[in-house]
């Protein structure tokens, strides 16, 4: 008899069936966060490039306040989808899937950690009414922070390598499309390169990735995919 995951979730338990829900939600929420925030942050671009993050956060303040909930809340929910998504895999593909799905978690609980300091301090230097060279300062300090530059870096790393490896795990074990871990590739390549243009081919390289884990996750829930 064959052991596909198919196969596995067949007559899955209550706290199966509530991961599962929670993952859907989760990678739906955690995507429409990441594309709503992108989004904004393109039409909250400063016209003047000697503008700082502070002086765009003094004129849009409401705005800023939207987009850092989203940068903190979303990633948060998205953490779910990939611990409901990593639990499928039983057999092949197990250890990808697993040490893919620990640093995709690690590397979005990073980014919720440097945006939360991020957002926080800028938005509160702005309300502040310090002087051009006390927000200066702020931002020098900011920069130079050891504790932002390491969640920094504990996302790019978590959020780049993670999804590449739970991806393969998961065509490894034959419930994702082969061409899930080459658009993950491309979220990936496209994160690093910057500027609108590779946003936009980000985002849909993004709901490619994690589109179709949400569709298996529908699958094994009992609803229509």
């Amino acid at each position: 008899m064959s052991t596909t995951v198919e196969q596995k979730a067949t007559g899955s338990s209550a706290a199966e069936r509530f991961w599962r829900t929670a993952g859907i939600l989760g990678l739906v929420l955690g995507m429409a966060s990441l594309i709503a925030a992108t989004v904004i942050q393109w039409f909250m671009q400063p016209s003047d490039p000697t503008q700082t993050p502070i002086d765009v956060a003094q004129q849009s303040p409401t705005l800023w306040l939207v987009v850092g909930l989203l940068g903190v809340l979303g990633p948060l929910a998205w953490v779910a989808g990939i611990v409901s998504i990593t639990l499928l895999v039983r057999a092949r593909g197990w250890t990808l899937t697993t040490i893919g799905g620990y640093l995709t978690g690690a590397g979005l609980i990073a980014g919720v950690g440097h945006l939360a300091l991020f957002f926080g301090v800028i938005s509160d230097a702005a309300g502040a009414g310090l002087t051009s060279d006390q927000n200066m300062a702020v931002l020098q300090a900011d920069d130079a922070s050891v504790l932002s530059t390491v969640l920094l870096y504990g996302f790019l790393v978590g959020f780049s390598l993670g999804p590449i490896l739970l991806t393969i795990g998961l065509r490894l074990a034959k419930i994702v499309p082969v061409w899930v871990p080459v658009a993950a590739v491309i979220m990936v390549v496209a994160n690093f390169v910057g500027g609108v243009p590779a946003g936009i081919v980000q985002l849909i390289a993004m709901v490619a990735t994690f589109g179709p884990m949400i569709l298996v996750l529908a699958k094994h829930r009992g609803l229509p995919a």
